[in-house]
């Protein structure tokens, strides 16, 4: 008979593979799930439900210029758009949107104790994100109260763009000052000079003499003029701006606000520490709004992380502080350039204006006049322009800022999310219900696998009998041989007599079916095996030696007030209390009447008489006992016995308890053959060679089914079935008890 492997693929006493150990505690398993699921699906419903407000807006550069021509728009930096996340993310953008709202009357800041401020930036309640190659900033506030939520976001986005308004007037309104003061200036010295021209007029009657092409030193004074105007309009325009940074550093925001303008029109020389001081800052924040929600705020690495951006954030702010100084200092030095150039003409210039008026003293003064006048003109219109400019700047600003998409209350809430927490609930739930079932295993002291039994009590498995549907009455499952002949149960028995008979238990007569509690099926394996007996040809019997709790009588369906015990105490023959079955060649000696002193009776020379006169009689006795660790009667029958034989149930004898069993046998030198595995659930025998069955009958009677392995055996025994059964009544002893 061919036998397939059981499912597992490891041999010997290793330990079980993952997937039987979890089929094995699948209740385990399926529970832990089901409660996990269930504990995320109340948070789900009991949960706080927190909704998403979320507003888009749009910054882009103006290209106004501020100072001079060759100035215009230029290429955001690699991080202007983090800077102006930055600008949201600020105290006074933050202080703006806070007062707007009336902060302390909304339920979403009830209990933040402390600074808000400081709450909004360490939470993770609001963000501020820059989506990647993109010109949009996207403000996101979460809160259990979705219309406080949009409120503070929409806040949030006017307080940028007054804040942005308010930088550009404070920045351009100091510029514009220096500036008018300037032109006020020019304007009142042309004024002078006109009315010397109209004195020197009325006074000489000189006609200014400009179209006069050969008049060197003149050419060379109005050459002159036009240079100092020159270089006295570019000393005024570093002035401003130097007028202009000083009034920028009063402040770390005014400062930042300075350098993020400077980045934006261009004026940056490439600060590469400044820029990975930025992109420093902006993976750390990253980084802890991602971990926030992951680690808890008190979390070592949360901690790290939020004092680095302390540190990136103060190192950014001493940066910026550089930056403006060393812009500070370059404007200086420039403006000190431009002056001493500017004085070096006024110089150039009077010296020529001396030697014109030595030449023509009348006209050369006029000259001068005239000379003075224009250039004193020029400025005044140089000035309007730059006032005209500014005042564009500050009305239009640097940046285009346009909101695309205001925030709005959310309808459907953001957390908890329904599918990531019923996911993570399956997931912990799976986790632990493999931990669990693994650890139930590892604390379960019950035999599961046919391969523990060798390592465990040193004995051979003879026979791994598979799992009888427990749906089948005690009749079916205790003759499965008769009923299901073909079935792999059936050829399980076979399997076993098979081994005891060609194997070293081939002349034992007396077979002991022992178990070391109750339920582990040796009564079931008894009767099976004898019928199995009977069908190979052997005169078989089966005695009910089980005189506490007696079953083969109802197994056969035979009449149990008749037995053992009546033949012991001398109330009925032997031959009488023997019952035919309807396998043929093989007989039942029922219990009988439950004897007081079952001990007792087992131990008598009535018993050993008895005994003997039936090993004269079958070629079989198969013997079926009460548990081993219950009552000493299985003890004294396997001492009495040729061959014992322990059954084992899988997944419910205990190991403990199945070791105590073999050391009681040992005690009584029982002959233990070996151990049957009962109830094993993976054994699957093969159809292909398991399905030779013969019939044959002989007169009218059962033959049986017969295994084509058997077929030598039985040929062997030559023992004709149907035989009249004759046995010698034992002659009682007077002293046999």
């Amino acid at each position: 008979m061919y036998v397939e492997g059981t499912t597992s693929s490891s041999s010997g006493s290793g330990s079980p593979p993952l997937l039987e150990v979890l089929w094995r505690r699948r209740w385990t398993l399926l529970l832990t799930v089901f409660a996990c699921v269930l504990a995320a699906g109340l948070y789900l419903v009991l949960g706080t439900k927190i909704y998403s407000a979320t507003a888009s807006v749009m910054i882009q550069q103006n290209g106004p210029k501020a100072f001079s021509e060759s100035q215009g728009f230029a290429p955001m930096s690699e991080t202007f758009m983090q800077t102006q996340a930055d600008v949201f993310r600020s105290t006074a953008v933050l202080s703006r949107a806070l007062e707007a709202v009336n902060y302390r009357t909304l339920k979403t800041f009830a209990k933040v104790s402390g600074d808000p401020i400081a709450w909004l930036r360490k939470g993770s309640s609001f963000k501020v994100e820059v989506p990647r190659k993109s010109d949009t900033v996207t403000i996101a506030m979460e809160s259990p109260y979705p219309d406080e939520a949009a409120d503070f976001v929409n806040a949030v986005v006017e307080a940028y763009v007054a804040e942005q308004s308010q930088q550009r007037r404070t920045t351009g309104a100091e510029m514009v000052r220096v500036l008018r003061k300037e032109k006020d200036d020019y304007i009142q010295e042309r004024a002078g000079v006109v009315d010397l021209m109209l004195k020197a007029k009325r006074e000489n009657g000189v006609v200014s003499f400009r179209e006069d092409k050969n008049n060197t030193a003149l050419e060379r004074m109005t050459s002159l003029s036009a240079s100092h105007t020159a270089a006295e309009i570019a000393a005024m325009e570093l002035r401003a701006q130097e007028g202009t940074i000083k009034a920028a550093m009063a402040t770390p925001a005014t400062i930042a606000a300075f350098v993020t303008a400077q980045q934006s029109k261009g004026r940056d020389s490439g600060d590469r520490e400044y820029e990975e001081l930025k992109r420093q800052y902006i993976q750390t924040s990253l980084a802890l709004s991602t971990s926030l929600p992951m680690v808890g705020a008190n979390h070592p690495r949360y901690l790290v992380l939020q004092a680095a951006q302390i540190s990136l954030q103060k190192r950014i702010v001493e940066k910026e502080r550089e930056i403006a100084t060393a812009q500070l200092a370059d404007v200086t030095a420039l403006r000190t350039v431009a002056e001493a150039k500017e004085r070096g003409l006024a110089e150039s210039l009077k010296a020529s204006e001396q030697r014109a008026l030595d030449l023509t003293p009348a006209a050369a003064v006029y000259a001068k006049l005239e000379a003075d006048a224009d250039r004193l003109q020029k400025k005044s219109e140089f000035l309007d322009g730059r006032i005209g400019e500014l005042s564009v700047n500050n009305k239009t600003g640097l940046l285009n800022v346009q909101l695309l998409e205001p925030a709005r209350a959310g309808e459907t809430p953001v957390k908890p999310n329904r599918l990531l927490v019923l996911g993570i609930g399956l997931m912990l739930g799976g986790v632990l219900g493999i931990g669990l079932a693994m650890l139930r295993d590892v604390h379960d002291c019950r035999v599961r696998r046919p391969e523990e039994i060798m390592s465990l009590l040193g004995t051979p498995v003879l026979a791994m009998i598979p799992r009888i549907s427990a749906r089948l009455s005690p009749v079916t499952r205790g003759q499965i041989v008769r009923f299901d002949a073909r079935s792999a149960v059936a050829e399980a028995y076979r399997t076993m007599r098979t081994a005891l008979h060609l194997g070293t238990a081939g002349k034992a007569k007396t077979i002991l079916i022992a178990s070391p509690t109750e339920g582990d099926g040796k009564s079931i394996t008894a009767s099976n095996l004898a019928i199995a007996f009977a069908h190979a040809g052997e005169r078989t019997l089966i005695i009910d030696c089980d005189l506490r709790e007696p079953v083969q009588h109802l197994i056969f369906e035979n009449d149990g007030r008749v037995g053992l015990s009546s033949v012991m105490a001398g109330e009925a023959r032997l031959q009488d209390a023997i019952r035919n079955t309807h396998v043929t060649g093989l007989h039942v000696l029922p219990c009988g009447p439950v004897p007081v002193n079952p001990s007792e009776m087992l131990t008598s020379k009535r018993f050993a008489q008895l005994m003997q006169a039936l090993g004269a009689t079958f070629d079989r006795i198969i013997i079926d006992s009460p548990p081993l660790m219950s009552f000493t009667d299985a003890q004294l029958l396997a001492a009495a016995a040729d061959v014992t034989l322990l059954v084992l149930r899988m997944n419910q004898s205990m190991r403990q308890v199945g070791q105590m069993a073999m050391e009681a046998l040992s005690k009584v030198g029982a002959n233990v053959l070996g151990t049957v595995a009962n109830d094993v659930a993976t054994v699957k025998v093969s159809r292909k060679y398991g399905g030779a069955w013969q019939y044959a009958a002989s007169g009218g009677r059962y033959l049986g089914a017969v295994n084509n392995v058997d077929r030598p055996a039985v040929a062997s025994m030559g023992k004709a079935k149907g035989e009249v059964l004759t046995i010698s009544e034992p002659e009682w002893s007077t002293d046999a008890r």
